[in-house]
């Protein structure tokens, strides 16, 4: 199977600012709803670690990176991401696997 063809997962590593992090979960909330409707998308969940409770991960699943590719181009994604651009201390990282 080729690897374009294979599901995608992604780790985002989302580093609010202390200051503002109710803001980054509301507008981080308001992009998975938007996601969750997506028909690419498999899940997408908002998790935090007892030992650093400061860095939020976001576990993705996509049926394939052509259907990623095409959720980074919705309206309520560019808008997430530019609502979200002050909320952050550092620029989100981004992880990508595929299954082994």
């Amino acid at each position: 199977m080729d690897v374009t063809d294979q599901p995608l997962y992604l780790v985002a590593v989302i580093k609010p600012r202390l200051d503002r992090v109710e803001d980054a979960e509301r507008h981080l909330r308001a992009l998975m709803a938007g996601t969750h409707l997506e028909p690419g998308c498999i899940y997408m969940e908002l998790v935090v670690s007892d030992d650093d409770p400061d860095t939020w991960l976001m576990l993705e699943k996509f049926t394939s990176r052509a259907d990623w590719e095409a959720h980074m181009l919705t309206p309520h994604v560019i808008d997430g991401n530019r609502n979200l651009a002050d909320l952050l201390r550092e620029p989100t990282e981004l992880r990508f696997y595929t299954a082994k």
